[in-house]
C-alpha cells in the first residue's frame, strides 16, 4: 500500500526528485569507478602485444626494478617439458633511430613471438642487415644510421614487418643481436610455444618445476605483458593507493552530499507529512513512504551509474596514464565486487539519509507535527551529538599526530582523513554553528545592506536549520578545497626546495632517447670550462633478511670525483675518492640502522637480484636518503645499461661542442634543471588535482540541488510577500543577500576545516605555521563558491516569481 503511495507522490515532486537522483547516480558512478581502479590495480593486467603469440613466457624474476637476465642454457631445460613444441630465446636492447626515436633491437627468431611477418622484403641474413617494423618510419632499401649504447653504425634496411605492436622495433640476423646484447651466454626472455592440445597451465607448473633452481619466472597469460614492458612493475600499487584515498574521500563526500540532498528534499514535505498523521498515519507507515520513495529513485540512479562508471574508471585510469602514474599499456578491469560495493554503498547511505531525514515527522504528534510543518526548528539528538563528538575527537586526534609524529610528506596520509573528520563534525553540528554564525554576521550585513539585509538576517535566523543545509555544503567546498590544494602545494613547495638545496651543478645533461652513455661523462670532463661532471643512475637495491623483510634504498650510481661539485652530499667519515669497484656510501640513518661503519661489508640485492658484498667507503648526509655506488657497477645491473643525466660544474655554454657532436643530448641550465626535477611533484599535483576535482565537481552538484530545492520551497512565502506590496528586486536582494550570510558562513566553518588540516601538516612538513602556496588559490576557491551560491539562489528565485504571486499562493495552499 505505502510503495504505491510512493510510487504516485514521485510524479508531484520531480524535481526534489531529479535533485537526489543526480546526487545518488553521481555518486554510484564515482564508487564503482574508484573500485575498478582498484581491481585494475590489484589485477596489474598487462595484455602482451610482442609476446601474445607465445603462451608462456620464461624471464628474470619480474618482481625486481631492473630485467635480469636470464640464462641461455634455460633454453634447453624448457624444450625438454612435456608440452613444449618449440622455445625462442630472444633479446633486447635500446636503439636510437635516425630521426632520434627509440626502439628496441631483437633477434630476427624473436619476432615470431608476436608473431611479426615481412610485409615486403625478406629476413635479416647477415651481420649487416636488418629488418624494421612498419612503425619505425624507415623504408624498405638503403642504409639507416643506428645508435646502439655509444656507437652509431650503418645497416642496410632488408625488410618491413608488422604486427599489432605499438612499439617500435629493429630486428637483426640472431648472432648479431646477441653480440649487440653484450651479454654473453645470457638472453632476455625466452618465448614457449606449445604443441597441439597442450595447455598453459598444465604445461607451467611442468616449466616451473624445470627451472626451480634458477631465480626466474614463468608467466602465462596478462602476466607475459610484465616481462614485455618491465616498467609497469609496481604501477599497480601507485593505483590501488590512490584508488583507495580517493575512494574513501568520496564516499564520505557522497555519504554527506546524498544524506544533505534527501534530507533537504524530505524536509520540505513535512507539511504534507504533518497531515498525513493527522489523519491517522503511523509513524512505521510514514517511514515506509519516504523509505519506498527513497529506494525507487536510488536503484534507478545506481542501475544507471553503472555503465557510465566503467567508462568513467577508464577515463581516469587513462588521465593517471598520461601523468606517468599508471602504465600506459595497463588495461582497465572492472568484475563484479565494485559494482556490488558501489550499489552497496549507494543505497544504504541513501536509505540511512532518508530514514534521518524522515524521522522527525514520524515521530512527531500529529498536533506538533502541524504546528512545525511550515518551519523546522528541532536537529539536535543525542546520535548526532555523539557521531559529531566522534568525529571531532578522531580530527583532533590526527591533527595531534600529524604535527607531532609524523614527519616528511608521509604527514600526508594523515592530513586528508583530518579534513574529512572535522568536516563530519562541522557539518553534524552545523544548525548550532549557523546560529552562531548569523548572530555574528547580523550586524555587518544590516549595516551594509540596510532593509534588505534585515529582512536576510530574519529569514535566516527563523529557518536556521535549513540554512545549515545550505551551509554544509559551501563548508565542504571551500574546505576540502582549500585543505588538499595546499596540501599538494606545500608539499610540492617542500620537495622543490629539498631539490635545489642538493643540486650544486650548474647544468644538467640528458637525452632525448633516455638514457646517456658513460663514455659522455669523460667527453665532457676533458671539455674547456668543466670543472667537474658526475652521471647519475637512479634504481634502488634491497638489504637482504634486514629487520621482518628486505628493506628497500633509493640506489644513485655516480662518478666519485665529481660528485661532490655537483650534489648535495656531505661526507662525515670515509672518502668518496674510495668509492670504486664494489662498494658504497650510506646514508647517516642507513649506516646507523645497520651498524655499519667505514671499512665494513654489507650485502646489497640489487635492482636486477643479483646479491653482492660492498666495502663501505663513506657515511653521508644530505637531503636525500639514498645510497651511492660506482656509476659503473650500477649500470652493470640496470635494463638501459646507462645514466639518466650527467650532472656538470661549468658554464652551460661550455657544453656546445658537445651537443655538436651529439645531437640526441640536451642540456639545461640550473634554472631550467630546478624546474624540469620538480616533475614527480608536477605530477602528483596534477593527480590530485584531477581528483579532488571530480570531489569539488560533486559537491558543487549537491550546493546547486541544495539552494534549488530550498528555494522552490518558498513559493508561498515569496507569493505572500508580493501580494502585500514586495517587489521583485526587493525579493531578488533579500535572498541575495540570504545566499551572502550562506557562502560566509560556509566559507568560515570551511576555513577552520582547512586550518585544522594544513597548520599540524605545514609543521610535520617543514617547521612552520602556514602552509606554502599562493593566495590566490583562496581566494579563487572562496570567490567561486560565494559567486555559485550567490547565482544558484538568484537564478532559482527569479524563476519562481514567474508565477503570478495568487497562483502560486493558492496552488501551495
Amino acid at each position: 500500500m505505502m510503495l504505491r503511495l510512493a510510487l504516485r507522490t514521485l510524479r508531484h515532486r520531480i524535481g526534489g526528485f531529479a535533485a537526489s537522483f543526480i546526487a545518488l547516480f553521481l555518486g554510484a558512478a564515482i564508487v564503482m569507478a574508484c573500485g575498478g581502479l582498484m581491481e585494475t590495480g590489484i589485477r596489474d593486467a598487462v595484455p602482451p602485444q610482442r609476446l601474445a603469440a607465445a603462451p608462456l613466457v620464461v624471464t628474470g624474476d619480474p618482481s625486481y626494478l631492473e630485467r635480469s637476465p636470464v640464462d641461455a642454457a634455460l633454453a634447453a631445460k624448457a624444450a625438454d617439458v612435456d608440452g613444449v613444441a618449440e622455445v625462442v630465446p630472444d633479446v633486447a636492447f635500446p636503439v636510437t633511430l635516425p630521426d632520434g626515436a627509440e626502439a628496441t633491437g631483437h633477434t630476427w627468431s624473436g619476432a615470431r613471438l608476436a608473431p611479426y611477418s615481412v610485409d615486403s622484403g625478406r629476413a635479416p641474413q647477415g651481420p649487416g642487415e636488418v629488418v624494421v617494423d612498419a612503425n619505425s618510419g624507415v623504408g624498405l632499401g638503403g642504409t639507416v644510421a643506428l645508435r646502439i649504447g655509444s656507437k652509431t653504425a650503418d645497416y642496410r634496411v632488408v625488410g618491413v614487418a608488422k604486427a599489432p605492436v605499438d612499439a617500435k622495433a629493429v630486428f637483426f640476423a640472431d648472432d648479431e643481436a646477441r653480440r649487440l646484447y653484450a651479454k654473453p651466454g645470457k638472453v632476455d626472455l625466452i618465448g614457449v610455444l606449445l604443441e597441439p592440445g597442450a595447455t598453459a597451465d598444465g604445461v607451467r607448473d611442468a616449466l616451473t618445476a624445470a627451472v626451480a633452481d634458477r631465480d626466474v619466472a614463468v608467466l602465462a597469460g596478462d602476466e607475459r605483458g610484465r616481462a614485455e614492458f618491465p616498467d609497469t612493475q609496481g604501477g599497480g600499487e601507485a593505483i590501488i593507493t590512490l584508488s583507495a584515498v580517493f575512494g574513501g574521500l568520496a564516499i564520505m563526500v557522497a555519504m554527506f552530499v546524498v544524506a544533505g540532498t534527501l534530507g533537504l528534499s524530505v524536509q520540505q514535505r513535512h507539511r504534507e507529512m504533518a497531515l498525513l498523521r493527522a489523519i491517522g498515519t503511523t509513524p512505521g507507515q510514514l517511514r515506509r513512504l519516504v523509505l519506498g520513495e527513497t529506494a525507487f529513485v536510488a536503484v534507478l540512479a545506481t542501475a544507471l551509474g553503472w555503465p557510465v562508471s566503467g567508462y568513467l574508471g577508464e577515463w581516469l585510469l587513462g588521465q593517471l596514464a598520461g601523468a606517468g602514474v599508471a602504465p600506459r599499456q595497463m588495461a582497465y578491469r572492472q568484475g563484479w565486487v565494485p559494482v556490488v560495493a558501489g550499489v552497496g554503498i549507494s543505497l544504504l547511505s541513501a536509505l540511512v539519509a532518508a530514514f534521518v531525514a524522515g524521522r522527525g515527522a514520524a515521530v512527531a504528534r500529529p498536533t506538533e507535527a502541524l504546528t512545525a510543518a511550515s518551519l523546522q526548528t528541532r536537529w539536535f539528538s543525542v546520535p548526532r551529538l555523539v557521531f559529531a563528538l566522534l568525529c571531532l575527537g578522531g580530527g583532533t586526534a590526527l591533527s595531534i599526530i600529524t604535527a607531532l609524529v609524523m614527519d616528511g610528506p608521509v604527514a600526508a596520509s594523515t592530513a586528508g582523513p583530518t579534513a574529512m573528520l572535522w568536516a563530519s563534525g562541522i557539518a553534524l553540528l552545523s544548525p548550532g554553528a549557523a546560529r552562531v554564525l548569523i548572530a555574528v554576521l547580523r550586524w555587518p550585513v544590516r549595516a551594509f545592506s540596510g532593509l534588505s539585509g534585515y529582512l536576510a538576517v530574519l529569514n535566516t535566523r527563523a529557518r536556521r536549520v535549513r540554512v545549515a543545509g545550505a551551509i554544509t555544503p559551501v563548508m565542504l567546498a571551500t574546505g576540502l578545497a582549500t585543505a588538499l590544494i595546499y596540501l599538494q602545494t606545500t608539499q610540492a613547495g617542500a620537495a622543490s626546495g629539498a631539490f635545489a638545496e642538493s643540486l650544486r651543478a650548474d647544468a644538467v645533461v640528458t637525452s632525448s632517447t633516455g638514457g646517456v652513455p658513460l663514455e659522455v661523462v669523460d667527453e665532457i670532463r676533458a671539455l674547456p670550462g668543466v670543472e667537474a661532471a658526475s652521471a647519475v643512475v637512479d634504481t634502488e637495491a634491497y638489504f637482504p633478511h634486514h629487520g621482518d623483510g628486505d628493506d628497500e634504498i633509493t640506489v644513485l650510481g655516480v662518478t666519485p670525483d665529481g660528485v661532490t661539485r655537483t650534489m648535495g652530499v656531505d661526507v662525515t667519515s670515509g672518502s668518496l675518492d674510495d668509492l670504486r669497484g664494489e662498494s658504497v656510501a650510506l646514508p647517516t640513518g642507513w649506516a646507523e640502522e645497520l651498524g655499519a661503519a667505514v671499512g665494513d661489508s654489507v650485502r646489497m640485492r640489487l635492482g636486477d637480484g643479483a646479491e653482492v658484498d660492498l666495502e663501505v667507503a663513506a657515511v653521508h648526509t644530505g637531503s636525500f636518503d639514498a645510497a651511492l655506488m660506482p656509476a659503473e657497477l650500477v649500470v652493470a645491473h640496470t635494463t638501459g645499461g646507462q645514466a639518466s643525466q650527467v650532472l656538470v660544474k661549468g658554464p652551460e655554454s661550455a657544453l656546445a661542442p658537445l651537443a655538436e657532436r651529439h645531437p640526441e643530448l640536451e642540456v639545461a641550465d640550473r634554472e631550467q634543471a630546478l624546474a624540469a626535477g620538480g616533475g614527480g611533484e608536477q605530477t602528483g599535483a596534477w593527480v590530485n588535482y584531477l581528483l579532488v576535482g571530480m570531489i569539488l565537481a560533486y559537491t558543487v552538484i549537491s550546493l546547486v540541488n541544495t539552494l534549488v530545492i530550498a528555494t522552490g520551497e518558498r513559493r508561498r512565502e515569496f507569493a505572500l510577500q508580493r501580494l502585500i506590496g514586495a517587489t521583485h528586486g526587493q525579493i531578488l536582494r533579500m535572498v541575495g543577500m540570504e545566499s551572502v550570510v550562506i557562502s560566509l558562513g560556509g566559507v568560515l566553518l570551511g576555513a577552520i576545516v582547512s586550518l585544522v588540516t594544513l597548520v599540524p601538516f605545514a609543521i610535520a612538513l617543514n617547521g612552520t605555521y602556514w602552509p606554502q602556496g599562493p593566495i590566490g588559490i583562496y581566494l579563487v576557491v572562496v570567490g567561486s563558491a560565494t559567486g555559485l551560491t550567490l547565482l544558484s539562489t538568484v537564478l532559482s528565485t527569479a524563476y519562481v516569481l514567474r508565477t503570478p504571486p495568487v497562483e502560486a499562493a493558492a496552488a501551495l495552499d
